[in-house]
């Protein structure tokens, strides 16, 4: 990957872990680095001092794993749902 180049989710995340991961990078400074060596696709705070947060691969069937996922999100300082304008 470029320095210089936005790094997206693709299709490697379910659709509504993607929608969040894209929110993310575009408009809150995170970053979002997925390689074929990494196992799981990585959310990288905008705070630097932050951990990176794992985007899971696979959607869940339990709505429990999708708020724990953002709660981790909430933690580490990002905003979901985006607020409105």
């Amino acid at each position: 990957m470029d320095k210089g180049k936005i790094q997206l989710p693709g299709r490697e995340l379910p659709k509504e872990y993607r929608e969040v991961a894209v929110e993310l990078v575009l408009n809150q400074g995170w970053r979002y680095e997925w390689r074929k060596t990494l196992r799981h696709p990585r959310l990288l705070p905008a705070d630097r001092t932050a951990r990176p947060i794992t985007c899971p691969t696979t959607p869940s069937d339990k709505v429990h794993g999708f708020k724990n996922w953002i709660a981790e999100i909430r933690r580490a300082g990002g905003v979901w749902p985006p607020e409105r304008k």
